[in-house]
């Protein structure tokens, strides 16, 4: 099949981005790559979000509003696809943006290297500006993007792993994997492992063609210690058993690590709270369960297993440990 005759679907899930959505939707139109066809799926905004992108089909066919009430980001992009015609599948969130090249350097990617997944870098901004870059790509593989010891690096790295929006996925592959899970947090991550194993080998655009854009209003920073959070564990330990069926088991001992972190910290957190009771179980389900599976992975510094362990066991020493941290911050 020649470039020509390759059609990509673009799949943009909105919920009240009136503000945001037009940036994101001009970042589309832009592309070099022009037959591309872009699947808006709404969730029942209560702004005028879906009026914008209804005013933006009206003067591009290639943009496809559509309905799909108060079910989820999850739900919307399964949507998304579901009513997509594409040969290969792209995503990007509504309050984001991508620079022109994005799509032209994935598909080429592909092309040249006859695999059904790629990837590229991105950038975390609060600033609109066109770049251009020089193509450049590569095989990678999932264990270069995290880092046990540096969390800067993850900050700037994980989402090359870890993010549906950074992709471009053949329809052959989308439908050999799972669909997007029920979780509000940390479902990307679910998904993408999905990806990496299935995919065989994955390559990467080595540009940052994804401009994920820092908004301090979005659900991530308004609810990130609500119940949905507790998603983001659940997660971390179904990413660990499903990257436990790759080659390489650093990336399965990352998200072991992760959720055992996120257990203690979770912990602390709902300390006094409505949640405590409701999830008290759960933590400690999960505790017994992976523990001793933590404590044996060789993959994980003799100091974090130490850390882990006696938090773990101990949790009044948790909280003095936090309250004592939290205050030389």
């Amino acid at each position: 099949m020649k470039d020509y005759d390759i059609k990509i679907s673009i799949v943009v899930p909105s919920f009240n981005e009136e503000k945001n959505i037009s940036r994101c939707l001009d970042s589309i139109l832009d592309q070099t790559f022009k037959n591309l066809e872009v699947i808006c799926v709404d969730d029942n905004s209560t702004d005028s979000t879906f009026d914008i992108i209804k005013e933006y089909s009206l003067k591009d066919n290639r943009i496809k509003p559509f309905k799909n009430p108060s079910k989820g980001v999850s739900s919307a992009r399964n949507f998304g696809v579901e009513n997509s015609c594409g040969d290969y599948i792209g995503f990007v969130d509504s309050d984001d943006f991508i620079q022109p090249q994005m799509y032209e350097f994935l598909l080429r990617a592909i092309s040249e290297n006859n695999c059904e997944l790629v990837t590229c870098r991105y950038e975390k901004t609060s600033q609109i500006k066109k770049k251009i870059f020089q193509y450049n790509c590569r095989e990678c593989f999932a264990e270069e993007f995290i880092n046990f010891f540096d969390s800067d690096f993850v900050a700037k790295n994980e989402l090359t792993l870890t993010s549906a929006c950074m992709k471009l996925i053949s329809r052959k592959l989308i439908e050999k994997c799972e669909s997007f899970s029920k979780y509000k947090i940390g479902e990307d991550t679910i998904y993408c492992a999905d990806l990496w194993i299935k995919a065989g080998k994955v390559f990467l655009v080595d540009c940052p063609l994804y401009c994920y854009y820092t908004n301090t209003e979005s659900v991530s920073y308004t609810e990130v210690w609500h119940q949905k959070w507790f998603d983001l564990i659940e997660t971390r330990f179904i990413a660990y058993e499903k990257f436990k069926q790759l080659k390489n088991s650093v990336t399965s001992s990352f998200y072991l690590e992760r959720g055992m972190k996120l257990l203690l910290s979770y912990r602390f957190n709902i300390k006094g709270t409505e949640n405590e009771n409701k999830f008290k179980k759960p933590i400690k389900n999960y505790f017994k369960k992976y523990l001793k599976v933590y404590l044996k992975c060789s993959d994980i510094s003799s100091k974090n297993k130490l850390f882990v362990s006696v938090f773990s066991f101990f949790p009044f020493l948790y909280t003095a440990f936090r309250k004592m941290t939290d205050s030389t911050l």
